[in-house]
């Protein structure tokens, strides 16, 4: 393994991965949960869970690769990395806080909703980068884009905004819940969400596109093949791009797959159950060591490195092999 016991109990002790994210080949980033607060979730607010956001340095002694800050007061979080202006891991709550971590700068940044006009802000459901820069979508038609530290822009444009009609009436406020966003470019996007909601933008304006099914759609990947893959719920699987699209594995598993990428020249699915890749066109479990297995959860992707992290460890590919950077049990042995 990657680090040392010490560091282990030091900075992710009591805490379980909930994202992670590429800098570069050689320095990674975490956000945990608090176990125990967690576990008490049901008698406290969300808010009432500590975060951590936890710094892993492959080129430098094992003894000191990593550091951690502790955030409080913050709803659910995700997180993605910034590329510009400068490079960061973004951290971002359901209710739009904002922290930034990297390249010398770390704090918390002004809320979105301060930024953008409430009438284009929701509960933020995702963050992704597209193009170097972190894009948040989320419900009542989110979609914004951070230029930089306390600056971010809205990217609704001529999206629909929520009516109380649409509010009050479940059904059509989950098809205006976007759940994930991805791009070969920025003025190439897809985000997606509800029950087979698909929208592309150019750049200038969004178009609903024509989505051959109604299940509830959870994660989108832009992949280097050209074609843009889809998951829908129970794992389900859809791949095409504008008005073509087919489904390639029809999915029979409890959860939605939380994160599709473009890796070593194929398609990687993760969820907490496991760890799957596209193969001539069909889903296939991915032929990893058990140690790796175990780590699966959410990935990220950069500077040619896959990152796993889950609730049981994490591990990285670095385009040849895999390296286990933790084992959770071990490590708490």
């Amino acid at each position: 393994m990657l680090m040392t016991k010490d560091e282990y109990i030091k900075n992710i002790g009591g805490h379980h991965l909930v994202g992670c994210g590429v800098r570069n080949a050689k320095r990674f980033y975490f956000v945990a949960r608090n176990d125990r607060q967690a576990n008490e979730a049901s008698a406290i607010s969300e808010a009432g869970v500590d975060k951590r956001v936890i710094e892993f340095f492959l080129d430098v002694p094992l003894e000191r690769r990593m550091g951690r800050v502790t955030l409080s007061g913050l709803e659910m979080v995700v997180c993605s990395i910034a590329k510009f202006p400068i490079e960061q891991i973004v951290v971002v709550d359901s209710m739009a806080e904002v922290y930034s971590l990297g390249s010398g700068i770390k704090g918390i940044e002004s809320p979105i909703s301060k930024l953008i006009d409430k009438r284009n802000l929701g509960a933020i459901s995702r963050v992704r980068t597209v193009d170097g820069y972190v894009y948040a979508v989320g419900s009542a038609h989110t979609v914004c884009r951070r230029l930089g530290k306390n600056d971010w822009e809205s990217l609704n444009f001529n999206l629909p905004r929520e009516t109380r009609e649409d509010f009050d009436d479940e059904e059509r406020s989950d098809d205006m819940f976007f759940k994930d966003i991805a791009g070969f470019s920025q003025s190439d996007l897809y985000t997606i969400g509800g029950r087979g909601v698909v929208w592309h933008c150019d750049g200038k304006k969004w178009t609903r596109i024509p989505f051959p099914s109604n299940m509830y759609l959870h994660s989108v990947c832009c992949a280097g093949d050209g074609n843009v893959y889809i998951g829908a719920q129970s794992g389900t699987l859809f791949c095409g791009r504008e008005n073509r699209w087919k489904m390639i594995h029809k999915g029979e598993y409890s959860l939605p797959f939380k994160d599709i990428v473009w890796h070593a020249g194929k398609v990687w699915c993760t969820s907490d159950y496991g760890l799957w890749t596209v193969d001539n066109g069909k889903l296939v479990a991915a032929d990893v060591p058990d140690e790796i297995k175990v780590c699966a959860g959410h990935l990220s992707v950069a500077d040619g490195v896959m990152l796993m992290a889950g609730h049981s460890g994490a591990a990285f590919h670095d385009g040849e092999k895999w390296q286990l950077i933790f084992n959770r049990l071990e490590m708490e042995s």
